[in-house]
């Protein structure tokens, strides 16, 4: 069941604002706008790719036409979606007649549009790396030829209900009438549901992806009547560009389109620090220096006392933070070879120190972690660490000295918050 805090005003103002440095930490508009420009280039290919399977097969002619009615009613404000499926489906037609290798190259075309868009959520959930390329290759394929095709006979079924219930709803309450018209705002919920929790290289808990999908949906449907009406009461587009003012007009629903869905994406991947409780940790330069010197001391502690080491989870709550935080200080400090996992169980495999803390310099974790002295020195915000001594350390300019030094200006333990809730945040697949 989806737990999540007390949210009063201050803490929805909190939680808002985490999600809007989100946003911007990972460039969600700038990422919306790249994204652009690659569907416009592979629009038509995978229109025709989706489009030429159901073409193939005569019976599944219903299906097709199901999903093109759907997608015309539903994808664009009214205002322009005639005129850009009329394009649509000129330029796929022209598309059938191409050769072999033509349709390899548009095959090629949709698979490297879906690239884009998994390292783009692979981003937002901080995962760091992407699917193998012989899954990556089976995933795309699926998404190609059945995706389109099950869409398709969930919208022929749900057409043939509604149709038959038409004549019904004389006699049904209006709120059955009014069940029956969220079909679509139903789909789209799924489609995006769907979308968070498989095209991200990591484990998604299906509360979270159903979460972002409500809220992308929702922000979908406001979106497309919000730029309706825009279009049709200031129809600045047209007096501007004419007969040709369809492809502006198309570039920007696109834009707004993926930037909803971006921003679904980063509502599902910060509910599991919502739950948590840290979502306003400070960030500045040399913070991940802390951090990462905080996490080693941890590890050596576990050295010295013989445990056997921590997991993810059990890091993050000593270090009040996220678990995606922390994930990514263990990937950054196993690939330096100084930490290493003894098993493979997603957040609960344990993670153990590799290096000696005497005879390894510190000055390659300086260098890995992009320090900022001065700023560190001014913005010491962390309970695990004194930070005064380790900036005077490397104001000294003893970056070569043991790592150990560093490590001795770690404060004793911190207190224990609460045990987490959730456990699947960025476990790769």
């Amino acid at each position: 069941m989806l737990k999540l805090p007390r949210i009063d005003w201050n803490t929805a103002r909190q939680v808002m604002r985490f999600a809007l440095l989100r946003a911007q930490e990972d460039r969600i508009p700038q990422v919306a706008g790249s994204l652009t420009f690659t569907s416009v280039l592979s629009t038509v290919p995978l229109f025709a790719v989706a489009f030429a399977l159901f073409t193939a097969f005569p019976i599944f002619n219903a299906f097709r036409d199901a999903l093109q009615g759907f997608l015309l009613e539903h994808l664009m404000p009214e205002s322009v979606n005639s005129q850009i499926f009329r394009y649509l489906n000129q330029f796929a037609s022209k598309a059938k007649g191409m050769t072999a290798f033509g349709l390899v190259g548009l095959l090629l075309t949709s698979i490297a549009t879906l690239m884009t868009i998994e390292s783009a959520f692979n981003v937002i959930w901080r995962v760091p790396r992407a699917r193998p390329l012989p899954q990556r290759v089976l995933v795309y394929w699926g998404l190609l030829t059945l995706g389109p095709l099950l869409f398709g006979v969930s919208l022929t079924i749900s057409s043939y209900i509604f149709s038959q219930s038409i004549s019904l709803v004389s006699t049904l309450p209006a709120s059955m009438a009014g069940v029956l018209s969220l079909i679509p705002l139903v789909l789209t919920i799924l489609a995006f549901t769907l979308l968070y929790m498989y095209m991200p290289n990591c484990k998604v808990d299906w509360h979270d992806a159903l979460a972002g999908g409500v809220a992308a949906a929702l922000a979908f449907e406001l979106a497309k009547r919000g730029f309706g009406l825009y279009i049709r009461h200031f129809p600045t587009y047209t007096a501007v560009y004419g007969t040709f003012a369809a492809l502006p007009i198309f570039l920007l629903w696109i834009y707004l389109s993926w930037l909803v869905t971006l921003l679904g994406a980063t509502v599902a991947s910060i509910l599991p620090s919502l739950r948590q409780g840290h979502f306003q940790y400070p960030r500045f330069p040399g913070s991940d220096l802390l951090d990462g010197l905080a996490l080693l001391h941890l590890l050596n502690r576990d050295r010295e006392r013989g445990a056997p080491g921590s997991t993810q989870i059990e890091l993050a709550r000593q270090l009040h933070t996220s678990l995606e935080h922390t994930g990514v200080l263990l990937t950054r400090l196993e690939r330096m070879q100084w930490i290493g996992r003894l098993s493979t169980e997603g957040p609960r495999e344990r993670w153990v120190l590799l290096a000696n803390p005497d005879r390894t310099p510190l000055a390659p974790l300086v260098g890995q972690l992009a320090l900022d002295v001065d700023e560190m020195s001014r913005q010491l915000t962390r309970h695990a660490l004194d930070g005064e001594r380790v900036a005077a350390l490397l104001r000294e300019g003893q970056w070569n000295a043991p790592l150990s030094h560093a490590l001795s200006a770690v404060a004793p333990e911190a207190a224990q918050p609460a045990p987490l809730e959730s456990t699947d945040e960025i476990a790769p697949r």
